[in-house]
C-alpha cells in the first residue's frame, strides 16, 4: 500500500511538475482566435506565455491572459469582416510594430535576427490590425518580453454568420525581464 501511494506521488509530480521545473516555454507557437464563446456571457481565448497555456477571457475563474485577439471589425466594399488585433487584457504595457515584410522569408530572418528590444519603444495596450509577416514585440503586465512573428492572419465566417479572425504567431519569451532573446 505504502509503494502505492509514494507510486501515485511520483506520477502526479511527474505529470503535473515537470513545467514547474523547467519552467514556461520560451519559443513556440500559437493561434489565437477573436470567436467567442459563450458560458453564463461571452467570453474568447487567450494565451499566457508564463503558464504556455490558453484561458479564457473575461472569465472569473481563469488568470487573466497575457494576449488575446480582439479583432477589428471593419467594413469592406459592401461587407463588414473581422480583422485580427491583439490586445493585453491586463491594460498595461502592450505591443510595439518592429517590422513588417512582403514575405515570411525576410520576416523571419528580421525575427531571428531582433536580438535585443530596442531603446525607447511605445508600447500600447491594443495593437492596430495585425497583418501576416510582421514582426512585434509585446511587454507583458509582469514587464517581460515577448518577440511575435505573424505567420498567418484571416478573416473568416462560423457556421452562423459570426464574423471573427484568426492569427498565428511564432513567438520567442523572455520570462525573467531581460531585453536579450
Amino acid at each position: 500500500m505504502r509503494y502505492r501511494v509514494v507510486l501515485l506521488g511520483v506520477l502526479i509530480l511527474a505529470s503535473a511538475g515537470c513545467k514547474m521545473f523547467r519552467g514556461p516555454d520560451k519559443t513556440g507557437e500559437f493561434r489565437l482566435s477573436s470567436e467567442k464563446f459563450l458560458a453564463e456571457s461571452y467570453y474568447l481565448f487567450g494565451y499566457t506565455y508564463e503558464d504556455s497555456e490558453f484561458y479564457r477571457y473575461p472569465f472569473e475563474k481563469d488568470p487573466i491572459p497575457d494576449i488575446i485577439n480582439e479583432g477589428f471589425r471593419v467594413l469592406q466594399g459592401e461587407e463588414t469582416i473581422e480583422l485580427p488585433g491583439f490586445t493585453t487584457p491586463g491594460r498595461t504595457n502592450g505591443f510595439v510594430l518592429v517590422g513588417e515584410f512582403d514575405n515570411l522569408a525576410d520576416a523571419r530572418d528580421f525575427y531571428k535576427d531582433y536580438k535585443t528590444v530596442d531603446d525607447g519603444l511605445q508600447f500600447t495596450v491594443e495593437s492596430d490590425i495585425v497583418e501576416v509577416h510582421q514582426v512585434w514585440v509585446q511587454k507583458t503586465s509582469a514587464g517581460n518580453y515577448v518577440k511575435l512573428l505573424v505567420k498567418e492572419a484571416e478573416s473568416l465566417e462560423g457556421e452562423e454568420g459570426n464574423k471573427y479572425s484568426e492569427v498565428l504567431v511564432e513567438y520567442a519569451y523572455q520570462p525573467d525581464g531581460s531585453t536579450e532573446f
